[in-house]
């Protein structure tokens, strides 16, 4: 469900009108003169998200974006009662291009918070590397806001607007920090005593496992990561960026770009190699997986499409 508030030039308002009344609605409210700033009227309506393309479609017919004085805002209300409520409940998801730009742009901008969760996930990461202790790994992995960022390059490409630059500053600022956070791990195994890339004693798993693992390229590894990369598509479509955490899990992003200082620091640089091949091939996978769900998307809006 959406509340879509339009702002709408007076002399425009009727043809405007004439367009949205053909559409299915909860609700068509009519406010003239409702608007300061841009100066106009105000035409606010509750439909289901299937809708939702459609009137996207009419409002850029009507210059949303391009002209002065029509804009729109959109909102999720907490609770709409109507005689239609049973259906409303059970309706499916949806999301605007633009919804899903402002989402992410908040999601994945690499604030001094976020840059600073980034470092902090790599110095995890290494740490769990060197100790072989895959759930703190895993830990690492769950909080790193590593996918968000990727998908908002994918997203400025396939909509031609300007995210992709932001994207591109972030990816780079996101996966900086954490291997500079990854580096700081591997500095403090030499300070105590151990090496930069295993720190000996009692572990769970075999000296190495962890290293080995993330720096094999295998078919197993590259299909469980396309899967997470299309799974992290789909919730990103859906704007359910908050799921992408397991994305992350499925993903090995975090532990093969954290490998790649560590094996550096360690001295060896085929081992480095090795790491930067996997997280290349990684990357690919996210870039492919979300560019096929947001061109689905694309084939599949109604935006796009002639009117229910």
């Amino acid at each position: 469900m959406r509340t879509i508030e339009l702002t709408v030039p007076s002399e425009r308002t009727d043809a405007v009108l004439a367009e949205l009344g053909r559409i299915e609605a909860a609700s068509l409210q009519l406010q003239r003169g409702g608007s300061l700033q841009p100066p106009g009227d105000v035409v606010t309506m509750q439909v289901t998200n299937g809708k939702l393309g459609v009137i996207m479609r009419i409002a850029d017919e009507f210059g949303l974006g391009r002209d002065e004085g029509f804009t729109m805002a959109t909102s999720v209300p907490l609770s709409v009662v109507t005689p239609a409520f049973q259906r409303l409940t059970r309706e499916t998801g949806a999301t605007t291009w633009e919804e899903l730009e402002l989402s992410m742009s908040e999601d994945s901008t690499m604030t001094r918070d976020r840059t600073l969760v980034m470092l902090l996930a790599g110095l995890i990461a290494g740490v769990g590397i060197i100790s072989d202790q895959l759930h703190v790994v895993v830990g690492a992995m769950i909080i790193a806001p590593g996918f968000q960022p990727f998908a908002r390059v994918v997203l400025g490409v396939v909509t031609r607007s300007e995210a992709w630059r932001g994207g591109v500053r972030d990816v780079g600022l996101a996966y900086g920090a954490l291997m500079a956070g990854a580096s700081l791990a591997a500095v403090l195994g030499l300070v105590f005593g151990a090496d930069a890339l295993d720190a000996g004693g009692g572990r769970y798993l075999g000296a190495g496992e962890l290293v080995t693992f993330w720096t094999t390229v295998s078919w197993t590894g590259v299909a469980v990561g396309a899967a997470g990369a299309v799974c992290g598509g789909i919730l990103v479509s859906l704007n359910r960026t908050v799921l992408t955490a397991g994305v992350m899990v499925a993903l090995a992003l975090v532990p093969t770009a954290s490998l790649v200082p560590m094996a550096l620091i360690a001295g060896d640089v085929g081992l480095a190699g090795d790491a930067a091949v996997r997280f290349a091939i990684e990357v690919a996978l996210v870039l492919a997986g979300t560019s096929l769900m947001f061109l689905v998307k694309r084939r599949l809006d109604k935006r796009h499409g002639t009117s229910d």
